[in-house]
């Protein structure tokens, strides 16, 4: 791995070996790819060591765009580790399938009888936004995942993967009803519009939430009464 006047014949390297091994079918060129970003600290000089580091990421980032399967670096800071991870994560999911969490029953704080009975999508941006503004409060929560295969609370309602029919089954398979006293449930804001049918099908009472997670705490405070 060159990370100067090499690095253009480095990442063609990488390229010519996995092309050599998908359209020339060469099993030994298919073998996993070791790329090593730390060459950057040989020629550090007095160069600050965050600007080798970022070096380093960068560097790091052009290999794994170029197929590399396993990198050794040296710099081992959030910052320069994360975006190179970000990087990966993101080249290798299927676009046609959201990343989502597993769905089901979440606990946040130590909830009991009567505490707030909430619901959101297992998109995972959408559940990690929420879990993070509900731990930041400090209440004492618990949360039914819908499996809205990957989508947001909106584009869940608009393209009909999160229903009434599904919040309803949730509820019941989430045991929820062995945990709380109550019947009463807050939902997502952007979910408003089938409140009524969540209200006929789970004989749940149904409280419209705030639209923003952020919200969530204070909307609790004000508006909770089981």
């Amino acid at each position: 791995t060159f990370p100067d006047e090499g690095l253009a014949d480095t990442l063609n390297n990488f390229t010519m070996l996995r092309r050599a091994a998908t359209k020339g079918g060469d099993e030994l060129a298919g073998l996993p790819l070791l790329g090593i970003p730390m060459t950057v600290w040989a020629n550090k000089g007095g160069i600050a060591d965050d600007l080798i580091k970022w070096r380093e990421a960068y560097l790091a980032s052009m290999l794994v765009t170029r197929f590399a399967d396993v990198l050794i670096m040296h710099g081992n800071d959030g910052w320069s580790l994360l975006p190179v991870t970000v990087l990966r994560q993101n080249i290798y999911t299927d676009p046609r399938k959201p990343v989502a969490v597993e769905a089901g029953l979440k606990e946040f704080g130590t909830p009991d009888e009567n505490s707030p009975v909430l619901f959101t999508s297992n998109f995972a941006l959408t559940y990690y936004t929420v879990a993070s503004d509900i731990e930041s409060s400090k209440n004492s929560v618990y949360v039914i995942v819908v499996d809205t295969e990957g989508s947001a609370i909106d584009a869940g309602v608009a393209g009909r993967k999160l229903t009434a029919d599904k919040v309803a089954e949730a509820i019941k398979e989430s045991g929820i009803e062995n945990k709380v006293k109550h019947r009463k449930m807050i939902i997502p804001g952007k979910a408003s519009r089938i409140s009524g049918e969540i209200e006929e099908l789970s004989g749940w009472k149904v409280q419209v939430g705030p639209r923003d997670s952020s919200e969530i705490p204070k909307y609790i405070i004000d508006k909770w009464q089981p």
